[in-house]
């Protein structure tokens, strides 16, 4: 519960993309990361990552085997209101954590992550390093601009629409 206070429908959602495999989409600018983190430890929040992503496993397995076909798991990080300064350190250290030990996890069902409208000093830095990354890194991430810049709420990409076909489309 004192997790769920801070993540809600508007900043953290599990949808699916038009060939059926799950998008899990996080709006980490849109959480109070550093009053969550007071009321919460780094394990705690890692743990709470990792049951989200336990969950969408499950789903994807079961979908996996009344379409049979394998169901991925795409995660977006939407940056969008991220401070490179100022954040808690520690959720970013959960979320790191998190990410690290679910890969070792479910490795069949991850697919590749997009970090979503990063901020312009981060978003030049991608820019100047991204070449340099191996190319196993760079098969596994996808950096873009505009997906979900529009949206207020992802709440409102969970529910059939404009909104949703919109960003589904940016994602395809």
């Amino acid at each position: 519960e004192q997790i769920t206070k801070y993540l809600k429908a508007e900043n953290a959602i599990t949808t699916t993309t038009h060939q059926g495999d799950l998008i899990y989409c996080i709006r980490a600018g849109a959480i109070d990361d550093n009053a969550l983190m007071k009321e919460v430890s780094v394990d705690q929040m890692k743990e709470f990552f990792l049951y989200a992503k336990e969950v969408n496993w499950l789903a994807s397995l079961e979908r996996s085997q009344e379409a049979d076909k394998l169901v991925s798991i795409v995660t977006a990080n939407d940056l969008s209101g991220v401070k490179l300064i100022g954040g808690s350190k520690d959720f970013r250290l959960a979320l790191s954590a998190s990410s690290k030990e679910s890969a070792a996890l479910y490795p069949a069902t991850n697919g590749p992550t997009l970090l979503l409208n990063l901020p312009p000093l981060l978003s030049a830095l991608v820019k100047l390093f991204t070449p340099l990354f191996p190319e196993s890194v760079k098969a596994r991430l996808r950096f873009e601009q505009g997906p979900l810049s529009k949206v207020s709420s992802l709440a409102q990409v969970a529910q059939a629409g404009e909104t949703r076909e919109e960003f589904l489309s940016q994602i395809d």
